[in-house]
């Protein structure tokens, strides 16, 4: 906040985590608006507001309300945005913003009622306030628990199970016997603290022990173009 004071903005509002689902239970932290809005956000507007949900597919600073694709809000959300306004939210810049472990959040730094939309600059600034206090935020709550030692034989495994082949299949590829995969998986399943392949597979993704298979495959096209120019080392 002394940081977002420097560009003149004195009240805020941080949610995690970010998700494309509203339902998904949030964390708010409200500095200087109406506790009867936090009220209200907390038991039903959190449905409606479509602020969180646009910068996250944005990626970038969302100023509201004139950057937001009214043609596309629903009744419920422009509703949203009415209210918003009777409690001093009519205009502001969102910020997704992303730390470790596939942990997500947003910022909606909240501008005075009256004044000219703001220059790219301030919006830059309100974001990189955004991802320094994220990471901030994430080093507080982080988990004590250290990341699991997977074995490369297990974390081999891991990533076949998140290509969705079966134990029977990872034993042909791997060249071992199907009752060795059904020994691997169960260890992975008890140091990831799981019970199905499906669950494993988002764990591994969001400790940074596999990536997923678009990465991959995007991986593979860059290193096939870079191949096609040539080595510049060569």
């Amino acid at each position: 906040m002394d940081a977002l004071a420097v560009l003149g903005i004195a009240k805020a509002y941080h949610l995690a985590p970010l998700t494309r689902d509203p339902r998904v239970g949030r964390i708010i932290t409200n500095i200087g608006l109406p506790w009867v809005w936090e009220k209200q956000y907390r038991a039903r507007l959190h449905l409606i507001d479509p602020i969180p949900g646009i910068a996250l597919e944005r990626l970038e600073p969302v100023y509201w309300p004139d950057e937001l694709p009214k043609a596309k809000l629903d009744l419920k959300q422009r509703r949203y945005l009415a209210i918003a306004a009777q409690y001093g939210l009519g205009r502001g810049i969102g910020v997704a913003c992303f730390g470790p472990d596939g942990r997500s959040g947003f910022l909606g730094a909240v501008l005075p009622p009256k004044g000219d939309p703001p220059e790219l600059k301030i919006m830059q600034r309100v974001y990189a306030v955004g991802q320094a206090s994220f990471q901030v935020y994430c080093r507080i709550i982080k988990n004590a628990r250290q990341l699991p030692a997977l074995s490369n034989r297990e974390l081999e495994v891991l990533h076949w199970i998140g290509r969705g082949k079966s134990n029977s299949v990872i034993a042909d590829i791997l060249g071992i016997s199907p009752s060795s995969v059904d020994v691997y998986v169960r260890r992975i399943f008890a140091k990831l603290d799981v019970t199905d392949r499906t669950t494993a597979s988002i764990k591994a993704v969001s400790l940074g022990l596999m990536v997923t298979g678009d990465y991959e495959r995007f991986v593979r096209e860059t290193i096939g173009r870079s191949d096609m120019q040539g080595d510049p080392l060569g």
